[in-house]
C-alpha cells in the first residue's frame, strides 16, 4: 500500500496543513528549521506510534493541547491523535474511523528511517541498537510485540517491588515476578537472536555490493547470562537482587541487553573507518527493507531525513537505486540536488510556506 495524502493538526510547526504524497518519491524541500524533518517524523509517529528524537509531549504545537496526523491511501484512512488536556498523555489510534489497538495498528504502516544520527547507530549507546531492533521487529511480528509489551508490564511491576522493599522481605515477593519475567526474557532474546542471523546472511553481500569489495562483517547478540539463556537468566535475576535493590531497578534483562558488530573480525568502532561504518549501517538499513518484505510481504515507507548530504555519491547512488522498489520521503535543503540523482518519478514539495497553505 502506498499513501497518498497526509493530513497534519497542530503536530509540531504546523497548525493544520495538507500533502499529496507522490506514489514513488516525494521530495521534502527547505531552509533549516522550515519543518522537513518535522513532516517526516509524523509518517514515523503514525507508524511506530512514537517519535525517533522527542518524547510525546513535544510533538504538540506550542500553545495547543492535542495534534492529530492522518494519511490515506489504498481507500483507507489511518489517524493518531495525542492530547495533553488535563496533564496526562492520551493516545487513540482509529482505522477508518474505528478505534484499534497498539497491536493491530503497528506494522500495518511499515517505515524504514536512515537520518543522520543514524550512522551513529553503531557507535551510539546500547539503548539507539535496542531500538532498532524492537521497531523492526515489532513491525514484522505482532507475537513479538505482545511479548515485549508484556516483557515492559511485569519489569515495571518488579521495579516497583525493588523500590518499596528490603532485602529480608522480598525475597518471597519478588520471585514469582522473575519466573514471568525470564520466562517472557526468553522469547525475546530467541527472536532478536534469529533476526540478527539474518542480518548475518543479508548485511555482508549488501556491503560489498555498496563497497565494490567484500569485508567480513558479523552481528552478535550480547545477553544479560552467560551460558544457556533460559536456564541461566532466572538464577541470574536472584544472584542479582542486591545489587537491584541498591538500584531501584532491574539490572539484567533484554531491556538493558545489545549486539555487537565485528568488522575483519574485530569490533567496528575500534578498527573500522568512518565510510566503512557508513557503508555497514546503509546495508543495514537496505537490509530491515528486505527483512520486513520476507517477513510480510510488503514495502516498508522509507523516510530518508538529509542523508544524502551524509553520503558520498557512490553510497548515494546504490540508495537511489533502491528507491524504485518503495515509496520514498526525502528532506533536503538542495532540492534541485536530489533531483539530478533520483531518476524514479518524483513530486517536490516546499516547506518555506507550509503553514499558509495545502498542497494539492
Amino acid at each position: 500500500m502506498r499513501l497518498e495524502s497526509l493530513e497534519l493538526t497542530n503536530f509540531r510547526s504546523y497548525g493544520q496543513v495538507r500533502f499529496n504524497l507522490h506514489p514513488d518519491v516525494t521530495i521534502v524541500a527547505g531552509p533549516n528549521a522550515s519543518g522537513k524533518t518535522n513532516l517526516l517524523e509524523s509518517l514515523y509517529v503514525l507508524a511506530a506510534t512514537k517519535s525517533f528524537r522527542a518524547k510525546d509531549r513535544d510533538l504538540v504545537r506550542h500553545d495547543q493541547d492535542h495534534f492529530r496526523v492522518v494519511a490515506r491511501g489504498g481507500g483507507r484512512e489511518f489517524a493518531l491523535g495525542m492530547s495533553t488536556a488535563g496533564g496526562a498523555v492520551a493516545k487513540k489510534i482509529t482505522h477508518d474511523g474505528t478505534a484499534r489497538p497498539l497491536t493491530t495498528h503497528l506494522g500495518v504502516i511499515q517505515v524504514t528511517l536512515f537520518e543522520p544520527t543514524e550512522l551513529e547507530l553503531l557507535s551510539g549507546p546500547p539503548e539507539g541498537r535496542r531500538r532498532y531492533v524492537d521497531l523492526l521487529l515489532s513491525q514484522t511480528d505482532t507475537a513479538y510485540l505482545k511479548t515485549l509489551q508484556a516483557y515492559r508490564r511485569v519489569l515495571k511491576q518488579r521495579n516497583a517491588l525493588l523500590s518499596g522493599f528490603e532485602m529480608g522481605q522480598i525475597r518471597d515477593q519478588i520471585f514469582m515476578w522473575d519466573v514471568k519475567l525470564a520466562d517472557l526474557a526468553v522469547e525475546i532474546y530467541r527472536r532478536r537472536e534469529v533476526f540478527l542471523e539474518r542480518l548475518n546472511a543479508l548485511v555482508p553481500d549488501l556491503y560489498g555490493e555498496i563497497a565494490g569489495s567484500m569485508s567480513a562483517v558479523r552481528f552478535a547478540y550480547v545477553p544479560s547470562v552467560v551460558g544457556d539463556y533460559a536456564a541461566g537468566f532466572l538464577e541470574a535475576l536472584a544472584r542479582n537482587l542486591p545489587r537491584d535493590l541498591g538500584a531501584g531497578f532491574t539490572t539484567i534483562g533484554p531491556h538493558r541487553e545489545d549486539f555487537k558488530v565485528a568488522f575483519k573480525n574485530n569490533d567496528i568502532t575500534a578498527v573500522a573507518s568512518r565510510g566503512e561504518v557508513r557503508t555497514v549501517v546503509l546495508a543495514m538499513k537496505l537490509a530491515e527493507l528486505d527483512y520486513a518484505r520476507e517477513q510480510t510481504g510488503m514495502r516498508p515507507l522509507l523516510l530518508l531525513d538529509d542523508v544524502f548530504s551524509e553520503l558520498d555519491r557512490k553510497r548515494r547512488g546504490f540508495l537511489v537505486e533502491r528507491l524504485r522498489d518503495h515509496q520514498t520521503m526525502i528532506t533536503t535543503t538542495d532540492a534541485d540536488a536530489v533531483t539530478r540523482e533520483v531518476r524514479a518519478a518524483h513530486a517536490v514539495i516546499t516547506t518555506d510556506s507550509a503553514e499558509e497553505q495545502l498542497y494539492a
